[in-house]
């Protein structure tokens, strides 16, 4: 939670504000097309007292942009565990499904659905590694690497999820398949934190900076 600062309009200053506290309020679950823990929170004559303070005063914005950072690394890690468990169901499947006379597994079609799902989950999976590590080793921003690892694993991860779905054929499609859950559940993985338009634009603005 931040504050605009009356006296400094320019001015953001974060603040923890605790459940409990009075005024703070909790207005609805925000229902979407999979289940995701979001809502709707209200402040509403709320006081928060100075100790609530998160860093320095008038830092807020800088403590915000740095969350992110780390936000978005986390939600492309989210993606590849989403994206993994469709590649699983397509190679089990692809193994026991016979047509025409045999496994789908022996179609080389599928066999090069599986080789790119499997490519591509490496490589998102390798992009965040790489934006946890820096982090890890003190990195004070980690923009270009988290933008490209969100970025590349959830786009990767829909892409993944689609071809399972193609694998799978009707039965990819049925309510209570897996894939089909996953299919609804990765969507608004490429939206919040930031749209992969919007991580795109921040990869590009970190390279031309890093060249002036």
């Amino acid at each position: 939670f931040a504050i605009l600062e009356k006296s400094r309009p320019k001015t953001i200053t974060a603040f923890l504000v605790e459940a409990t506290n009075p005024g703070f309020q909790f207005v609805r679950p925000l229902e979407m097309s999979a289940p995701h823990p979001l809502g709707e929170i209200a402040f509403r004559d709320c006081v928060v007292p100075e100790a609530a303070r998160i860093g320095k005063e008038g830092e807020g914005l800088k403590l915000a942009l740095s969350t992110l950072d780390r936000l978005r690394a986390t939600v492309g890690a989210a993606a590849g565990g989403m994206a993994a468990r469709p590649l699983d169901e397509a190679i089990d499947h692809a193994r026991v499904r016979h047509q025409f006379g045999k496994p789908l597994a022996d179609l080389q079609l599928i066999q090069d659905k599986i080789a790119r799902m499997a490519i591509r989950l490496r490589a998102s999976r390798l992009l965040v590694y790489e934006a946890a590590w820096e982090k890890d080793q003190g990195a004070e921003r980690v923009t270009l690497e988290s933008g490209m690892a969100k970025a590349f694993a959830t786009e990767n991860a829909q892409t993944i999820i689609d071809d399972a779905v193609q694998i799978l054929g009707g039965r990819g499609v049925l309510k209570e398949s897996m894939v089909d859950l996953l299919y609804r559940s990765v969507r608004a993985l490429r939206i919040y934190e930031g749209t992969t338009e919007i991580q795109h634009l921040l990869v590009a603005a970190q390279l031309l900076k890093s060249r002036a």
